[in-house]
């Protein structure tokens, strides 16, 4: 599903391109990315799954175990596409600029303004599908999502965005070290970002976001 929508909008960037990232694959595309312009080819609308994927996917296993863990959900259409939005992510290896600083979702939230229904909160899962365990992923800091951190918004690629303003180094982070298929789910209050990876593939993932009564605590 990735590779098919990847190719799509490489044919309207760059179609003479398009069968050299064909030859290559998604997990090489750092290989061939100079053949286009990478900032304008990827903005987010760009990378959300087409509405029969997600309906597709919707019908996976993982996501009767996510509503027997959590209750029946929802998946967040932040960006008002008008159907539940799965995204894919790319990060080039040795692009630190592919990757945003430590943050937690709910500071996009508040920045951008979304509002949701009284009563819910939203999880993350997020999906490796081409990674290389302890080189690329995500990076984590465990037990963040139990407090508050210092933030503010700013204005980054024209959309407002949250900046940390802790001191990371001294934060107990913690680097992702599975397989490609594995999947991590955590709360919006917690501590996550990107790994400006050092590696030799492209790292691709995919995320959602889930709409979940709120849990007592």
């Amino acid at each position: 599903m990735i590779t098919t929508q990847w190719l799509e909008r490489i044919s309207v960037i760059a179609p003479e391109q398009v069968s050299a990232f064909d030859a290559v694959g998604v997990d090489r595309y750092h290989e061939c990315a100079l053949l286009m312009d990478h900032v304008k080819a990827w903005p987010k609308v760009n990378r959300i799954l087409p509405k029969e994927a997600t309906a597709e996917i919707r019908t996976f296993s993982v996501m009767q175990k996510l509503a027997e863990a959590f209750g029946p959900f929802a998946i967040s259409d932040e960006e008002s596409v008008g159907y539940e939005e799965i995204i894919w992510r790319l990060v080039r290896p040795h692009h630190k600029e592919d990757v945003g600083p430590l943050h937690a979702d709910i500071w996009f939230h508040r920045v951008s303004g979304i509002a949701w229904p009284p009563g819910t909160e939203t999880v993350k899962v997020w999906c490796a599908i081409y990674v290389e365990p302890g080189v690329s992923g995500l990076k984590i800091v465990p037990g963040s999502h139990l407090r508050e951190w210092e933030y503010r918004g700013e204005q980054r690629h024209g959309t407002m965005k949250p900046q940390i303003l802790e001191d990371e180094s001294k934060l107990p982070i913690e680097i992702f070290k599975g397989q490609p298929g594995n999947t991590l789910i955590f709360h919006e209050n917690l501590l996550h970002g990107g790994i400006p990876h050092q590696g030799e593939r492209t790292q691709v993932s995919i995320e959602l976001t889930m709409l979940i009564k709120k849990q007592e605590r």
